[in-house]
């Protein structure tokens, strides 16, 4: 069956920190350990922040909190979340080349800002066909209800996609649902391993 789809990831695909990880990165920037930041980062309020349930202030609150660190460092968190990523140029000229024959979808686990942030400084507004994200539908990666939505809403079987992600809890939880779907490693890759698959169709 062929492919009629291609469903992307967004952070840690198109999406990239300047150096690093996010994790690290972010610990560096707050001079706390990444244990610490990976801890505040596995709770329940950074999963409400993706679902859009609290907003950036309440939940840089929380991590200002729990890391016990003062009220002047918000003005980090506030640049960490614009300032210090840079979407893949490569990746995202790509995805414009084959949004001609397929439908593109950008599929995340992404607070409200988002929305602002892809019209604005990181510029790939147009590029998806479809923008699927946790903070509008209130489901969450790898939850499978979030890819039986996505198809849905593309109006596609399983098999007639394709999905991206960098995370393997994810890969599985569309995998799970009949999606076929790829680990993100490196964007030569991921071209590459999409090509092998598009290119029998």
């Amino acid at each position: 069956m062929s492919t009629k789809a291609i469903i992307w990831d967004f952070a840690g695909v198109l999406l990239h920190t300047v150096k690093g990880d996010f994790n690290s990165l972010l610990a560096e920037r707050l001079g706390v350990p990444i244990e610490e930041i990976v801890r505040v980062f596995s709770t329940d309020e950074n999963t409400q922040w993706d679902l859009g349930e609290i907003d950036d202030h309440d939940f840089f609150t929380f991590v200002l909190k729990e890391l016990q660190l003062p009220e002047e460092k918000r003005a980090i968190l506030d640049r960490f979340v614009l300032k210090d990523f840079y979407v893949q140029a490569e990746l995202l000229e790509y995805i414009r080349g084959i949004r001609k024959t397929y439908m593109t979808v950008l599929l995340t686990n992404f607070p409200t800002h988002l929305h602002d942030f892809l019209k604005t400084d990181w510029h790939i507004d147009n590029t998806f066909d479809h923008l699927i994200a946790s903070c509008d539908i209130k489901l969450i990666k790898p939850d499978e209800r979030i890819y039986r939505y996505t198809l849905e809403k593309l109006g596609c079987l399983a098999e007639e996609t394709i999905f991206i992600d960098d995370r393997e809890m994810n890969i599985k939880g569309a995998q799970a649902v009949g999606i076929p779907s790829l680990l993100y490693r490196n964007t030569p890759q991921i071209i590459a391993d999409i090509q092998k698959i598009i290119g029998s169709d």
